[in-house]
């Protein structure tokens, strides 16, 4: 093997790291960005980087409601940054009587958690797209990209990225059995929505079209599900902490009951609901509506999958109309990198019609 085989095949074995690198370099400048916006509190956000003050002081005017202090895994790791990593302040910043003890470098560790989660997404949905979908070089660079365009539909001040990122790791172990298990049961501990979205993609994948090779990870979805409602109650109800917009004395989610239907009406009926909602969940299920014209072959595609990220308005009726575009973002793993392929397919069919011109 000559020297320059050596080299490509180095950077094969490490193209995820390369990538990684890269990332945190060019992207630097928008983390900067970003972090000020968190701190200036220029856009509107749900300050997660407050929970790093209740763990330190027990202070609960800082502990947040379930569910979003029950997703320990962004929470302990912004937690761990703000611990161990040095904290970068930034110069001129206008911050008003909401700063308190701390809230510089809260907030930083809270950034830096976001912006490690870019990178990371960026870089391992290259790496997915290679090596488990087998797309081509073209393909896999635009899925990349893709991924960063679509990603501004998520927040980038909370735990969006570092929970779709838990979803795309899960996505690339699929062939580790043991560890994909693992995986799907520390789910209870990530983010609802991932054990929800798994749940529909394993389900498709063992209920609809019989590939027993899912059963068991359909049925740790389940017990996933049932590990995280244990959790939720206990906290919620046997605690009796509470849990968001909800009264506790009734003992249901009644937001959910009584203005859920209206809020999945609202997307299809105002302008904000438009914006937020029924656009980004057109986007979504774009790419299944393309197989219809455009065949390609995708080792992690089904005829059902469009039924996943429709079923994220299941979250609408609790969560509000404004926050459809997020939920639904969530499941761009499993059809980003088929739209790659698409836009791909479309651009070589142009090119070959205008050779033949």
């Amino acid at each position: 093997m000559n020297n320059k085989n050596i080299y490509l095949k180095a950077i094969y074995n490490n193209s995820g790291k390369l990538l990684f690198l890269l990332f945190i370099i060019i992207l630097f400048r928008d983390f900067l960005y970003t972090y000020r916006i968190q701190l200036e509190k220029f856009l509107p956000y749900y300050e997660y980087q407050g929970h790093i003050i209740y763990l330190l002081t027990g202070d609960k005017s800082f502990d947040l409601e379930a569910p979003m202090n029950l997703r320990f895994l962004g929470l302990y790791i912004q937690f761990f940054i703000f611990k161990y990593f040095p904290c970068l302040e930034l110069n001129h910043l206008v911050l008003g009587d909401f700063a308190y003890d701390n809230y510089v470098c809260a907030t930083f560790s809270n950034a830096l958690m976001n912006y490690l989660s870019l990178c990371a997404i960026l870089s391992l949905s290259f790496v997915y797209a290679l090596r488990k979908l087998k797309l081509n070089l073209p393909e896999c660079l635009l899925t990349i990209l893709l991924f960063y365009i679509y990603l501004n539909h998520v927040e980038a001040f909370t735990l969006d990225r570092i929970s779709i990122l838990f979803l795309l790791i899960i996505l690339y172990f699929l062939d580790n059995k043991k560890f994909t298990i693992f995986l799907i049961l520390f789910s209870a501990i990530v983010n609802e929505k991932i054990i929800f979205i798994l749940g529909g993609i394993f389900f498709i994948r063992y209920v609809l079209i019989k590939d027993k090779n899912f059963r068991s990870y359909f049925f740790f979805t389940l017990v996933s599900a049932f590990f995280a409602i244990l959790i939720f109650y206990y906290y919620a109800i046997v605690l009796d902490n509470g849990y968001l917009e909800s009264d506790v004395e009734n003992g249901l989610y009644d937001t959910y009951f009584t203005y859920g239907l209206l809020r999945v009406y609202s997307m299809f009926t105002s302008k904000s609901g438009l914006s937020n909602g029924a656009i980004p969940l057109l986007l979504a299920i774009l790419p299944y509506v393309l197989t219809l014209f455009i065949k390609v072959e995708n080792k992690f595609q089904s005829k059902f999958d469009f039924l996943v990220p429709i079923s994220m308005i299941a979250f609408t009726a609790g969560g509000g109309m404004e926050q459809t575009g997020r939920y639904v973002m969530y499941t761009m793993p499993i059809w980003i990198p088929l739209f790659a392929q698409q836009i791909i397919f479309v651009i070589k069919k142009i090119e070959t019609k205008n050779v033949q011109k």
